[in-house]
């Protein structure tokens, strides 16, 4: 059973506190924040992502916090937006020059993908919003659509079609905070280890 987030967080906050890198965890998002956010996107955020987000708005970038197993940082909101914007404006680049080329019949294009494809073949969508990212180009993003992923955490890699399971995805923010909180305490396949004021995994 998924621990709370408040739980999860707590169990997160005492070993950073017993490590001496509390200050890794960056202060609660503001509510005025939040609702802009949420009026731009045009989606409430799930419950669980608001709660986590009043409690800490992500982590540090330096020093280099990679809180989630092996190799994630959560992200503060206002870096979920850019991130965001800059993947809608990647898409919409990448539409306008998605033009059909009639000479060439064997040439794949958006007319050509089938209903349900969409998002594998553009490899983003609006509906999606980054919350962590590593240093190689991957994202974590939050699945805002009504439906059963809604709240789901994605992976989204530049090598390969997005993906809601397996590997890094999770069925909730509360499942990745108490995936999290689990393996800082050593039950996971990855240990945790304090390098220049931030956490690594090995």
């Amino acid at each position: 059973m998924t621990a709370p987030v408040s739980v999860s967080w707590g169990r997160i906050e005492e070993w950073c506190r017993h490590n001496d890198i509390e200050n890794t965890l960056r202060p609660p998002a503001h509510n005025a924040a939040i609702e802009a956010a949420e009026a731009e996107i045009g989606h409430r955020l799930p419950a669980d992502l608001l709660e986590s987000l009043r409690r800490h708005d992500g982590t540090t970038f330096q020093p280099v916090t990679y809180l989630v197993p092996r190799r994630w940082i959560l992200l503060p909101l206002e870096a979920m937006l850019e991130t965001w914007r800059w993947k809608n404006e990647q898409l919409a680049q990448r539409q306008a020059t998605e033009i059909d080329d009639f000479s060439d019949e064997d040439d794949e294009d958006w007319s050509d993908v089938e209903p349900g494809e969409e998002d594998a073949f553009w490899g983003w969508n609006p509906n999606w919003l980054p919350i962590a990212l590593d240093g190689s180009g991957c994202h974590l993003v939050v699945e805002l659509r009504p439906g059963a992923l809604h709240g789901a955490i994605g992976q989204l890699d530049p090598e390969s079609d997005p993906r809601f399971e397996g590997v890094d995805t999770h069925s909730s923010t509360a499942a990745l905070l108490d995936h999290t909180a689990d393996a800082l305490r050593g039950n996971g396949a990855a240990t945790a280890r304090v390098q220049n004021n931030g956490i690594r995994w090995s």
